[in-house]
């Protein structure tokens, strides 16, 4: 659990403010041109990429290039920013396209500057949708297993991990390893853990259709 937590802790660190402010970039200052479209048709490919990918590319780039420590919350947070960034971005985008021109055009015709129209008007509208993208986005994040097992996150933990740079492990290994094992007290193990995991996963989208109703406006 504490793994899992400092994991999803790092991911939402790093990949909330940089994909917020790439969805801004791109959808409210960047000229549209071709390297703009170059970008976007790869964030949607990204998207798209499956997980063991970006658990070879933390074993090439983290682990291998940088040193980083092996089996550790922060390699793992590294390795879930980079497969959330695409989901989260498009979800931001999304919430800044739902935002009527009127909103922007008001403000700009009171005196606004690009940048307060932005950050004073539209960004608030369009949270409420980033945060519900974000939070699908780490739920996502939780539940892989490919990428943790490239980085080593299956080491066996005596201690539970006080840091981010700690030896840990997460729910989906742990799943996967007592899955793996023969003995007959495992079963129960692994239903115990495949429950809590589920618990979370059904919590963190409970609280994103929540936030999606509660700060959802109709226009």
């Amino acid at each position: 659990m504490m793994g899992s937590l400092f994991t999803l802790l790092v991911t939402l660190v790093l990949s909330f403010p940089v994909a917020v402010a790439s969805a801004i970039y791109l959808e409210e200052f960047a000229p549209k041109n071709r390297w703009t479209d170059l970008v976007e048709v790869n964030i949607n490919n990204l998207a798209a990429v499956p997980s063991i990918v970006f658990g070879l590319l933390g074993l090439a780039v983290f682990l291998n290039f940088f040193g980083m420590p092996r089996s550790s919350p922060l390699v793992g947070g590294l390795v879930l920013s980079l497969m959330t960034l695409p989901t989260i971005i498009i979800a931001s985008r999304a919430s800044l396209q739902a935002v009527p021109p009127s909103i922007r055009e008001a403000a700009l015709g009171v005196g606004a500057s690009k940048m307060q129209t932005v950050f004073h008007h539209v960004l608030p509208l369009a949270m409420p949708g980033m945060m519900t993208g974000t939070i699908i986005g780490l739920s996502r994040a939780l539940g892989e297993t490919a990428p943790l097992l490239m980085i080593g996150m299956v080491a066996f933990i005596v201690d539970v991990p006080a840091s981010i740079t700690d030896p840990a492990t997460g729910l989906p290994v742990q799943i996967f390893l007592w899955a793996d094992s023969p003995e007959r007290a495992f079963v129960e193990r692994t239903s115990a853990a495949i429950l809590v995991l589920l618990t979370v996963l059904i919590s963190m989208n409970g609280l994103a259709v929540y936030l999606r109703m509660k700060f959802e406006r109709r226009w």
